[in-house]
């Protein structure tokens, strides 16, 4: 994961004791730093003469993702806004540093105080802000700062942010829809479109060599419990695999989507699955059918977490459970022991596919939607358990990567607050990541969590 950096100051007022203030200051800096936060300092503001203007000068010699605002004792209100206000396009943490007890004493500088004073004019001026504090003689909630940054940092990092799609509005489905220009306003990441035809003259430059090398490189720890596929069926996954690597390379993209079943698999003579969960293993987060929004929420997902990213499709209910899996899809940190490859011929796809088992665990699973004018973000944490023995009609055993979801909140809820057929999925609790990037984004949060 990337280090998040963070502008720091802290504010107290000079009538109480400047050199006991600093020292404060100095152990809240020690208890960041220890967690890996680079902190872009400058020192501790008591006054409202020169003080802000030396903090805001010094904040803004480097690049950061969030300012802290450490509140120490009471304050110099002037003095934290005329600093405030310099970064009020920033997200910021507001915190309240707490006491801590001397002898048989509790000392209170007072910064309950100071932040509170603070906190509702922050709302009134729109400031996209958080307040947190710590009770005496206890650590500061560096969680839940850090927490607070990856939000910030993911987005930033969506505002330079290229994704790429082949063909576009997969099945006419509406629930994958999306509209560019509000996409580039509202969150930041860019679309690009690619043809079909320029991914098959990319697969057809492709050495022999190259994909030789890198097909016996992957299909190292395959199992084929059907039998194994002729080798020009698996050459042609690769191709398109390393095709697709290179047009994410050569564009920038963070992230892709194939128009998968009136695309690569009606035309191409391919089933899409397999190269893209290669691609997804590459480090290019990947959706089905032009999901766009799913998308952008797997690279939020694996921007706070750090780690590999998947979607999951529903398949079936039940009043304590949801089949949730992936025809033929999975990224190599999602399975549960050596790859499973299985020939398949049905109705709408032939070559091969996933059939491995998918790995069991806490999750976190999300879905990006517009609404009205704005976005929408249902968000759902649960347990990933193993699912039963089951095939998707015409499709023969064994079974599609899938789990048998158990989520926190009731099925019913989710139910009721569903906006696609997909959803962007993690290993992991984040929940509260997840709530912050909505509220720094103006995106209308729908929770179905603890």
């Amino acid at each position: 994961m990337e280090p998040l950096k963070a502008g720091y100051v802290s504010f107290g007022t000079m009538y109480y004791k400047p050199e006991k203030l600093r020292e404060i200051s100095g152990r809240a800096e020690q208890q960041l730093t220890a967690r890996g936060i680079e902190l872009i300092r400058t020192d501790p503001v008591f006054g409202e003469d020169q003080e802000p203007d030396r903090a805001i000068r010094e904040l803004k010699a480097q690049e950061w993702d969030f300012l802290i605002a450490n509140v120490i004792n009471w304050i110099d209100t002037r003095g934290v806004i005329r600093v405030l206000m310099e970064f009020r396009d920033k997200p910021l943490v507001l915190y309240s540093f707490g006491g801590f007890t001397e002898g048989d004493t509790l000392i209170c500088p007072a910064a309950g105080a100071g932040s509170t004073s603070l906190r509702f004019p922050l709302e009134k001026w729109r400031f996209k802000f958080i307040y947190l504090f710590n009770p005496p003689d206890s650590p500061m909630d560096v969680d839940g700062i850090i927490k607070f940054g990856r939000a910030a940092q993911v987005m930033k990092k969506l505002r330079y942010t290229r994704v790429g799609m082949i063909g576009f509005n997969d099945m006419g489905l509406y629930s994958t829809d999306f509209n560019v220009t509000r996409l580039r306003d509202k969150i930041g990441t860019e679309v690009e479109s690619v043809d079909l035809l320029q991914l098959q003259r990319k697969m057809d430059v492709l050495s022999a060599e190259v994909v030789k090398n890198e097909m016996q490189r992957i299909t190292r720890t395959w199992e084929y419990p059907l039998g194994k596929p002729q080798d020009e069926v698996i050459e042609r996954v690769i191709r398109m695999y390393l095709a697709t690597v290179a047009i994410c390379k050569e564009k920038k993209f963070s992230g892709f989507s194939y128009k998968c079943v009136d695309g690569i698999d009606l035309e191409m003579k391919a089933t899409h699955a397999v190269p893209s969960a290669l691609v997804a293993s590459a480090g290019y987060p990947y959706v089905d059918e032009n999901d766009i929004g799913n998308l952008i929420a797997e690279l939020m997902l694996k921007w706070i977490s750090g780690k590999q990213v998947m979607f999951l499709e529903h398949y079936d209910h039940h009043p304590e459970w949801i089949l949730l899996g992936e025809d033929g899809y999975i990224p190599d940190e999602f399975i549960d022991g050596n790859p499973q490859i299985k020939n398949i011929s049905t109705v709408l796809l032939g070559g091969i596919a996933h059939c491995s088992k998918m790995k069991t665990g806490r999750m976190t699973l999300a879905c990006l939607s517009e609404d009205g004018d704005g976005y929408r973000m249902h968000i759902v944490s649960g347990e990933g358990k193993t699912p039963p023995q089951w095939v998707e009609m015409g499709v023969p055993l064994p079974s599609w990567p899938s789990v048998k979801f158990f989520p926190d909140a009731s099925v019913r809820s989710i139910l009721n607050h569903v906006q696609s057929q997909h959803f962007a999925a993690v290993y992991g609790d984040y929940v509260d990541e997840l709530r912050y990037i909505c509220d720094l984004m103006g995106i209308e949060p729908v929770i179905d969590s603890k």
